[in-house]
């Protein structure tokens, strides 16, 4: 590499670039993994750290994005619509003969530990999931083509523009035998909105939204909000509002907590042992299909290399976050991969609320200049992905579409300038330690660009659980990476974050014409006029450059051929509930 070219995709030298990892409380946080080799050399003639080399003893990966006829071992949606088919065909075998088929627990691995089985303290979508076995809510969404439909709900109407009117099943008991009741939605939707927590709930229940809850009658909710809300359905049908008891909670009505929930769900809680799993059974009593499996184990494996060998070895069905270059060891009998494109939107977020030189936004559209990022996708993710041009992916409302940020440092570099940082400025990346696949090297590369137009990038890591508390507490300064699932599905539940009296993700207020669209948005019902304003603030934000845009990946899951209807929603979400394992 003549005269100190970045190259990051060139093989280099193992010397540690620049980098820390902060200090947290959970024993995980010293947990890494090195298994794998990715690059690089971000060589600078100013400065004498190179980029640290990470190893990978699985195989050279070749294949990217496979064509509609996979021969490597991908499971389609085609795929899955036929292995449905099968599992309701064993679903109307006679009762002995599925008992005699299926194993009795289903046990899934996870790369990180859920940090609460709480609704109201929901800050991933993991621990979504999780909680969904246990939980419903009122509505909830089809995980195939993520239509609303209802649950706990038998229907639902706009009375006027502030008014929604939610009749309620009967005869349904949460797992202590309390019944579930208008009392119980009341009580549950005022604990989300009063939440002081950064959380979930938050997004999906903004400060605008609750002004009265009314339990009409036992079976009857009538949801008065400040300003019209048309997004009021999808809020409903949100894993943060799964309905909880009034009665049953004694001293948990008030003092949030992580290690129980009591639910009407096909599941109910064991056990939640912090850091290592989430145990629950079968509801015996559940008021909809008998549950397939009678116990599911959640079992927090942090290095993708121990989640595949445990995979291996059958201690475990399922496989969460499977690395690109692991997928060589689980593409052969017995295992399979199942992959969907995620929703997650994938960015670095920028602080300009407090970072002087990312107050500027040429500064911040500079930074998205210099990343080559589809040349991250082709060479760190063989391809599987596609790049963002806004804050939504756009499987989401994403009606604006003027193509992402080029490649283009000689601008990156021009611009900086016009800004007063020709000669570059400091700037602390914070990742998190295995939240993301492949997270630590996605801040290697982006990094060592940055460097090469002058931005001297300092990378910052920290577990998981206080990383999340940190990102939604507005608390990094400069620079940090984070992907947003969607709780409603509408791009209203991202660019709400841009709002200046939002409570949570604030690094950027929007002010003038992009905070009026934002605002009318939210309150607009019609819904040609919503499209028009959707655009309208997300290619604001988009010319704000408020993000590092990244992109939006595939979604792999390595598992046991042995396992049926087990998939992972548009929005993420792992629909686990109708999944068994095959004895």
């Amino acid at each position: 590499m003549a005269g100190g070219a970045l190259n990051p995709w060139a093989m280099a030298g193992s010397e540690g670039r620049n980098m820390s990892i902060d200090s947290a409380p959970s024993p995980t946080t010293a947990v890494r993994s090195t298994s794998i080799l990715i690059w690089a050399d971000y060589t600078n003639p100013s400065r004498s750290s190179h980029a640290r080399l990470t190893r990978i003893h699985a195989g050279d990966v070749t294949r990217g994005r496979s064509d509609p006829h996979r021969e490597d071992g991908m499971q389609t949606r085609r795929d899955w619509l036929k292995q449905a088919g099968a599992a309701a065909a064993v679903a109307l075998a006679p009762r002995g003969a599925e008992a005699q088929a299926r194993k009795s627990t289903l046990t899934i691995a996870l790369p990180s530990t859920p940090e609460t089985i709480d609704p109201h303290q929901l800050r991933s979508v993991l621990s979504g999931s999780i909680l969904g076995l246990m939980g419903e809510g009122l509505l909830t969404r089809d995980p195939q083509t993520m239509e609303l439909k209802p649950l706990l709900a038998e229907s639902w109407r706009n009375v006027n523009p502030t008014t929604w009117e939610v009749k309620l099943r009967r005869g349904i008991k949460f797992h202590n035998g309390e019944e579930f009741t208008a009392e119980s939605v009341k009580f549950t939707i005022e604990r989300a909105i009063t939440s002081k927590l950064n959380t979930l709930a938050k997004l999906t229940w903004p400060p605008s939204f609750g002004q009265e809850i009314q339990a009409v009658d036992p079976h009857t909710v009538r949801i008065t909000t400040r300003i019209p809300d048309p997004m009021v359905p999808s809020r409903l049908a949100a894993e943060s509002l799964n309905i909880a008891p009034a009665k049953g909670l004694g001293d948990y009505r008030e003092r949030f907590v992580t290690d129980r929930f009591i639910g009407t769900g096909p599941y109910r809680f064991v056990e939640h042992v912090v850091g290592d799993r989430v145990v629950v059974e079968a509801n015996p009593a559940y008021w909809g299909p008998k549950p397939p499996s009678a116990r599911i184990v959640w079992q927090v494996i942090p290095d993708a290399a121990t989640r595949v060998a445990a995979l291996q070895r059958g201690d475990i069905d399922v496989m969460l976050n499977l690395p690109v270059p692991l997928l060589s060891t689980v593409e052969t009998d017995p295992l399979r991969v199942y992959a969907e494109l995620s929703s997650l939107t994938h960015g670095v977020l920028l602080n300009a609320r407090e970072s002087p030189p990312l107050k500027d936004r040429r500064v911040r559209q500079a930074l998205n200049l210099a990343v080559d990022r589809q040349a991250i996708i082709k060479n760190l993710f063989a391809g599987r992905g596609q790049l963002l041009n806004t804050v939504t992916g756009r499987n989401v409302m994403n009606t604006f579409d003027p193509g992402p940020y080029p490649y283009d440092p000689g601008r990156a570099k021009a611009l900086l300038a016009e800004a007063g940082y020709g000669n570059g400025f400091d700037l602390q990346l914070w990742q998190s330690i295995g939240r993301w696949t492949l997270a630590e090297e996605m801040a290697q590369v982006i990094a060592g660009y940055w460097d090469k137009v002058g931005v001297k990038t300092k990378i910052q890591l920290l577990e998981w659980a206080e990383y999340n508390k940190r990102s939604a507490g507005s608390q990094f300064r400069d620079a940090f990476y984070y992907a947003f699932i969607n709780g409603t599905w509408d791009a209203s539940y991202t660019v709400q974050r841009f709002k200046p009296d939002f409570a949570t993700f604030r690094y950027f207020d929007a002010s003038g014409d992009l905070l009026k669209a934002i605002r009318d948005y939210e309150q607009t019902f019609d819904p040609k006029r919503r499209r028009e304003l959707a655009a309208q603030a997300l290619k604001g934000l988009h010319e704000e450059a408020v993000w590092l845009f990244l992109w939006q990946l595939e979604l792999l899951t390595g598992m046991s051929k042995k396992v049926k209807a087990f998939r992972i929603r548009p929005d993420d979400f792992i629909w686990a509930r109708d999944a068994y394992v095959e004895a």
